[in-house]
């Protein structure tokens, strides 16, 4: 009984990974090539392949319920960051660096003491034309970040802060390690009033 599990078990696994892999392929046949440019449909696939597989390695990071991050390339140029562990903020680094993006990921913390407000972007030719826009536990970031800056996303280790994600304007390189969480900063407090 045992054999017949593992090989059902094998069979759904391999029929799973087939229908993902036909998707891809089935979407790469419905794009419509211009002429003489039909040799690099493979490099696409194999594109298409990679960013399926890095986003699919976000997700199973750290294993068990739900993913540990994820950032995923979308077609209209954008990228999408999902970091549900202030543990997967390397990893989630590691592949925005991979693929380009000028975003950096950094812990929300109480005690933090970096500085970088005095060094976000002011320049008038920064758009982001709707973006970032923010949608469940993610957020979608234009790649239209300034070059020698970064967009922060900070990640909160703290219960009861929402999806524990934030995100910031365009900061001045190096990017700061750390972002105060607003909750323990004394500029976001409201004043006392007095009954």
């Amino acid at each position: 009984m045992t054999d017949q599990n593992v090989l059902r078990d094998a069979l759904v696994e391999y029929s799973d990974r087939r229908v993902g892999e036909q998707e891809v392929l089935a979407a790469l046949r419905s794009a419509t090539p211009a002429s003489g440019r039909r040799a690099r449909t493979g490099w696409v696939a194999a594109g298409v392949l990679t960013v399926t597989g890095a986003f699919v390695a976000g997700l199973t990071l750290l294993g068990g319920g739900s993913a540990a991050y994820a950032v995923t390339e979308n077609p209209d140029g954008t990228v999408t960051v999902s970091i549900k562990d202030i543990a997967a903020i390397d990893p989630a680094n590691e592949q925005l660096r991979e693929l380009g993006v000028r975003i950096t990921a950094v812990p929300m913390t109480s005690d933090c003491t970096e500085k970088w407000e005095d060094r976000v972007y002011r320049g008038t030719d920064y758009t982001t034309k709707g973006y970032p826009r923010a949608s469940g536990d993610s957020v979608t970031f234009s790649r239209r970040i300034p070059e020698g800056h970064s967009v922060l996303v900070s990640v909160s280790k703290y219960p009861n802060r929402g999806t524990g994600l934030g995100y910031t304007a365009p900061v001045r390189n190096p990017a700061p390690s750390c972002v105060l969480d607003p909750a323990d900063d004394p500029e976001y407090r409201s004043p006392r009033t007095n009954p």
